[in-house]
């Protein structure tokens, strides 16, 4: 009996674990196809941070190969020639490097080196030094390169005092800090006199770029704003030779994700928000000699990825967006409770292309098939080459993290809500489940709302599964994957998602023997900590709660967030002037003096999403109204603490999580 306990914890998943994981990011194919350059991240315990090296796979020799070492790197590009990697990297200066000819304001820590490597082998080589951060870069010639960088405007000081000036909204952005008049811009970098000229107006944000095969043009959407940063946008064609702009998709109606050169004409994502709102799904149009025409009026899906999983580092945003190749253009949409890659043509038909794959997190296109950064089954991120018909796995960098592991197979369960699509939810038994017992479980509600649980791994819940807590999650009304129309709950949160929520724990109490009714416990992050604040002043059916990076008062919450003054007002269908009583009334802070369940709140300094005072004040009202307590303020970190958070700060999150849950359930 000794022995098998033994072995079974041997088998658990751990909260250290993570240390092991690898994360995969940014497949990009060489000019010709022939290999693929990818990222490949590892948490570092003891600097408490992540290395990130770049590796390359050969498609012809079907072998793969690391190309870096530092632990540095960050935004790459392959060069025109396609036999090395141009990149931007935080290593160690090499003697022969020149330091930027600028001021030591601008010279700052954000400041980006670039180097080029061989793919042959070799030692890199440094190219230039650039005053900014650099979001993504493209190689135009041998001697020019393109790069989305961050401008970041600081502005003339009295006396050289240490304060930040504000003249526009947002003035902070997630993961970024206070922002002040930042943008990103599209700038052109001379190699040789490493001059950087910006290209874009001094009033655009720069948002999803794409190169002309020719590496003549490019197109980008991006808003231009003074004031206050508009949902909408526009669409912009960049002449990289004579360094012009022209306007090609007007700001004023639309907001436009991504466009291309497709089919003889214009190929654009966007939607005018009228009818859902803020999260409406993107639709694809089509402009050939005039305005854009819609090609999907019946495409109801989001184009983008919104499978949740904490097990992701470094991934480029690519939320509807799409690649052009050849007659088609590749794009990602959630569909129930999977991502999937799909492709459309000139005429608005739609081919599903990948099936087997339940995420996929990133991808790229070239000759039909895509380099695709995915999970399968209950394992981790590996690299993909998938096509029509065929999807198959290259990289095994995280076979052996899991190997021999006593994984908690998530199950699936529909259940009715009054709403066509039904409800999608999941329990894990505990890891050593055995018949006859009960135990100890867990409500795991998550972020967005319009974000999806789907059955790939979380790393936090098979640590739960691992300690012996059944675990429950489920996507309420307000998730993605089933149209428009589930995921439009503007002006009713805390009302049919909440009961949906209710609905699912009804159901596992009443049909599954091992839950626990009197040890429950709630948890949940984002909107999800929003959640468990309003259900701890709604019922007392749970023992315990952690709520995380919550939202708790939506009246301030639309002055602080740096999303709040459009979120708010879209969400809640009220703003402090028109409605502040519906604000109020959907806030989970005006039912704080009804809570009793004991809650542990997690939140960080320097999350500027769901800003710390919303942590804050939910606690100082649980104090007042003499409910157990505790809040563990993160220093450093931001809202993506459990994602992408620094090693320790990660790790640290989950024991607190764990002992909350084990003292008070």
């Amino acid at each position: 009996m000794e022995k098998s306990t033994e072995k079974l914890q041997n088998t658990r998943i751990t909260f250290h674990d993570l240390l092991q994981y690898r994360f995969l990011s940014a497949p990009r194919f060489s000019p010709d196809g022939s290999k693929i350059a990818f990222a490949v991240h590892q948490a570092d315990l003891e600097n408490n941070r992540y290395l990130s090296d770049l590796w390359i796979y050969d498609l012809a020799t079907e072998t793969r190969f690391r190309l870096t070492a530092t632990g540095a790197e960050k935004a790459f590009c392959w060069d025109v020639s396609g036999t090395g990697l141009i990149f931007v990297s935080g290593r160690e200066r090499q003697p022969v490097e020149h330091k930027p000819k600028e001021d030591a304001e601008k010279r700052r820590a954000e400041a980006a080196r670039i180097y080029r490597i061989p793919v042959a082998g070799g030692e890199a080589r440094f190219l230039a030094e650039v005053p900014r951060t650099v979001a993504a870069l493209w190689a135009l010639d041998e001697e020019r390169l393109l790069l989305q960088t961050v401008d970041a405007r600081p502005e003339d000081r009295f006396e050289d005092a240490d304060y930040e000036v504000f003249e526009q909204i947002p003035f902070c952005s997630n993961g970024k800090g206070f922002t002040g008049q930042s943008r990103r811009t599209l700038s052109l970098l001379a190699l040789g006199s490493g001059e950087l000229e910006d290209l874009s107006p001094h009033d655009m944000e720069v948002r999803q770029v794409r190169l002309s095969p020719d590496r003549r043009r490019a197109l980008a959407t991006g808003v231009v704003y003074g004031d206050a940063m508009p949902e909408t946008s526009g669409v912009w064609e960049f002449d990289l030779e004579a360094k012009a702009v022209t306007e090609r998709a007007p700001q004023a109606q639309f907001a436009w994700s991504c466009a291309d050169v497709f089919a003889g004409g214009l190929l654009l994502t966007g939607t005018d928000m009228k009818r859902h709102g803020h999260n409406e799904n993107v639709r694809f149009y089509r402009a050939a000699n005039g305005a854009p025409q819609c090609l999907t009026p019946d495409l109801d899906r989001s184009l983008r990825n919104s499978i949740i999983c904490d097990c992701r580092y470094g991934t480029t945003d690519q939320a509807h967006a799409f690649l052009v190749d050849g007659d088609r253009a590749w794009f990602v949409s959630t569909d129930g409770c999977r991502s999937h890659l799909h492709a459309i043509d000139a005429q608005g038909g739609i081919e599903q292309i990948s099936r087997e794959l339940r995420s996929i997190d990133e991808y790229d296109v070239r000759g039909g098939r895509a380099a695709v950064v995915g999970l399968e089954g209950l394992g981790l991120q590996e690299l993909y080459l998938v096509e029509p018909g065929r999807e198959r796995r290259l990289t095994d960098f995280n076979a052996k993290a899991l190997a021999g592991k006593d994984l908690s197979v998530p199950e699936h369960v529909r259940l009715e809500n009054g709403s066509p699509e039904g409800l999608d939810c999941w329990y894990m038994r505990p890891v050593g489940f055995e018949v006859g017992k009960k135990y100890p479980t867990l409500l795991h509600i998550h972020g967005g709302p319009k974000a999806t649980f789907s059955d790939v791994f979380v790393h936090e819940m098979q640590c739960w599964a691992a300690e012996g807590f059944v675990v429950l999650f489920c996507n309420p009304r307000g998730s993605d994957g089933k149209g428009n129309a589930f995921a439009d709950v503007r002006g009713k949160y805390g009302t049919i998602d909440y009961e949906d929520l209710m609905a699912f724990v009804d159901w596992a109490v009443d049909t599954l023997p091992f839950v626990d009714r009197d040890r429950m416990g709630v948890t949940g992050g984002s909107y999800g900590g929003f959640m468990t604040n309003w259900i701890v002043g709604h019922t007392d059916r749970f023992r315990a709660a952690v709520t995380q990076r919550s939202i708790c008062n939506w009246v301030s919450m639309a002055g602080i967030s740096d999303i709040g003054y459009f979120f708010v007002p879209d969400q809640q269908a009220a703003d402090v002037w028109s409605d502040v009583d519906k604000l109020w009334q959907h806030s989970p802070l005006k039912y704080a003096d009804q809570v009793r369940t004991p809650t542990l709140l997690i939140h960080s300094d320097e999350d500027h999403r769901c800003e710390i005072s919303q942590g804050l004040q939910f606690f100082t009202a649980l104090k007042r109204n003499g409910v157990e307590a505790r809040l563990c303020v993160f220093k450093g970190e931001n809202h993506e603490l459990s994602r992408s958070g620094r090693p320790r700060p990660r790790l640290a999150r989950l024991q607190e999580i764990v002992r909350w849950f084990k003292d008070k359930v």
